[in-house]
């Protein structure tokens, strides 16, 4: 087991001066966004050698595959640090109305059905949700109050994300894409790639099933950049399979949901699409004209 109390100490006092109160208790984080800076910092700090290279440059799915002694030694830790926070929160935070409450536990229910069905249609292994909601002020990072985010799933945390209520964006378009990183596989694919696979997935799921309409995505739509790409990408599978445009999102979805990516290296070959997950990886690949030259795709931009 990796040290607690000492380790969640440790992370805090690189967020605020005093990670200790004068009566020896732990200062917990003000927000989400605090909670997770303090796991990367803590983890950097008490893992060694190996163990903190594999953490480095392993994504927690990959991890859990291949290393899953260690996987399953940080996510204890995560899911007991997680645990105290929100009974923290659930303490010293005004709770959510509980009319508001159970409006947004209606929309959570909805939102399963749908994907539930999708999945189903599809035949991918689908986990119903568990949703954890949150009042609004944890959701402000206090590092960056422009930041608007309304749900956040963390992968050490494996068994549910968290949501809030009363937000700028609407429940059903957070509630969707949380449920899709909550289901997807992961493995391969890079930040910026989950995040733009994630969101256009949404987006096409909340107007397949009437959700939401075009003019209220277009208002709510996050990662412009990272869609913008896998726009690109989806375009380019249309064109060679060839195939509709849904049809072609919906075997990126699939790569994205199983791991599984015969369908995308049927369509650009294995050493293309090695690369485009490998630029995914890094901030300065995830560009359109990188993306174009991977694939060899003629009238690249320069």
């Amino acid at each position: 087991m990796l040290t607690t109390t000492v380790g969640l100490a440790l992370c805090l006092s690189f967020l605020a001066d005093a990670a200790v109160t004068p009566t020896g208790e732990v200062r917990q984080p003000r927000n989400i966004y605090e909670l997770v800076y303090a796991f990367e910092h803590t983890f950097r700090n008490i893992l060694e050698g190996e163990e903190l290279k594999l953490y480095r440059t392993l994504s927690p799915a990959e991890l859990k595959l291949d290393h899953p002694a260690l996987y399953e030694r940080i996510s204890v830790d995560v899911k007991r640090w997680t645990d105290e926070w929100i009974e923290h929160v659930e303490h010293t935070v005004e709770p959510v109305p509980s009319g508001k409450l159970n409006t947004a536990r209606k929309t959570a229910a909805q939102v399963d059905g749908v994907l539930k069905t999708y999945f189903e249609s599809k035949n991918w292994p689908y986990r119903p949700l568990r949703v954890v909601f949150l009042p609004p002020r944890v959701f402000l990072d206090e590092r960056d109050r422009g930041k608007i985010t309304g749900g956040m799933y963390i992968p050490y945390y494996p068994d549910a994300f968290f949501a809030t209520v009363d937000w700028p964006i609407p429940e059903q378009l957070v509630l969707v894409h949380e449920g899709l990183h909550f289901n997807a596989s992961v493995r391969p694919f890079g930040a910026r790639l989950v995040e733009g696979i994630t969101e256009t997935a949404t987006h096409y799921l909340l107007l397949k099933y009437d959700l939401m309409d075009e003019r209220q995505i277009a208002r709510s739509g996050a990662y412009p950049d990272e869609r913008k790409v896998v726009a690109l990408i989806i375009d380019e599978i249309a064109k060679r399979a060839p195939m509709g445009r849904d049809e072609a999102l919906e075997l990126f979805l699939a790569a994205y949901v199983t791991g599984n990516q015969d369908g995308m290296t049927r369509v650009f070959g294995d050493e293309p699409w090695q690369e485009v997950l490998r630029l995914s990886h890094t901030r300065e690949g995830w560009q359109t004209h990188k993306i174009k030259k991977a694939l060899a795709i003629q009238g690249q931009a320069h």
